[in-house]
């Protein structure tokens, strides 16, 4: 049995499954790198560097197929690098989805196979709608590459809306996203929707909230240990934490209430510890990115 360190609290489960975290997908605020230099696939060697590491949450990237954000901005000059290697190794095969408008939404969708640094094989379509951008409203995109089918995008709803998209036979697993801007003295605001991995850690993080109650919606509440209270949620499927006092021995086992989680609410309260289950070997606890 793993028991109590400063912060984490690790449960030995009395099976050996898998336990899902039913499709719950994390959205979270980001501010992308400003690139000031004309930087593309086909001409930098180390393009993904220029880029904020989506994968920097801590997030399990392998298996996913699509990827959903939002961008508040009164002009685009977005770029989304989806690459094959879980390094950000800029060599490796990489799609490159450049979103950018003038009068209408433009986007480049850019296939570069595996070559030497300083040349590319690359392979680039162009396509252009009128969808008109909002300086104070978030605009959703998507972007999916199931099969090879490189499609991109708008609303929330992966393959509904579709603007248009590239077929690759040259199919590859992404291991990384990166994304930056080129428009500088211009505020702009993105929201990234990643699914969270499926794989329990068999961990709960307090994320070092003393006296702390979350407002998750309640599944169960009962009176007991704390061990049990955490195997508990650790055996439940819907459980994805729990709030626990150590002087009245009570445990409410919590749920977000939906599959889209965008923050977990909580407020202040003498002898209540939340404690968040942990993903992806214990480095993607859910509590911890609000």
């Amino acid at each position: 049995m793993v028991f109590k360190t400063d912060q984490w609290f690790g449960v030995l489960l009395l099976c050996s499954s898998t336990f899902k975290a039913g499709g719950v997908q994390i959205t979270t605020n980001m501010i992308p790198t400003i690139v000031d230099r004309h930087v593309r696939a086909e001409i930098t060697a180390d393009i993904m560097n220029y880029t904020i590491d989506v994968n920097r949450y801590n997030l399990d990237l392998s298996g996913i197929t699509s990827f959903v954000f939002e961008i508040k901005a009164c002009h685009l000059f977005e770029y989304v690098l989806l690459s094959s290697s879980d390094v950000r190794n800029s060599s490796e095969p990489l799609y490159e989805i450049i979103f950018y408008n003038s009068y209408n939404l433009y986007f480049l969708i850019t296939y570069c196979s595996h070559d030497s640094l300083n040349s590319r094989n690359c392979n680039m379509e162009e396509f252009n709608h009128q969808i008109e951008l909002n300086c104070t409203m978030y605009l959703p995109f998507w972007i999916s590459w199931a099969g090879g089918d490189i499609r991109v995008g708008t609303g929330i709803d992966v393959s509904a809306n579709v603007l248009g998209n590239v077929t690759n036979t040259n199919n590859f697993e992404v291991r990384s996203i990166g994304v930056f801007t080129r428009r500088r003295h211009e505020e702009r605001n993105w929201k990234i929707q990643i699914e969270v991995s499926d794989k329990f850690a068999g961990y709960f993080d307090s994320c070092s909230m003393d006296n702390t109650k979350s407002d998750m919606v309640v599944v169960g509440e009962i009176k007991c240990s704390e061990m049990r209270c955490a195997t508990s949620c650790g055996m439940s499927k819907t459980c994805m934490g729990y709030n626990f006092n150590s002087a009245m021995n009570r445990c409410e086992l919590l749920w977000f209430g939906s599959d889209v989680v965008t923050d977990i609410p909580h407020h202040t309260e003498a002898g209540w510890k939340f404690y968040s289950k942990c993903f992806n070997g214990k480095t993607a606890c859910l509590g911890c990115y609000f």
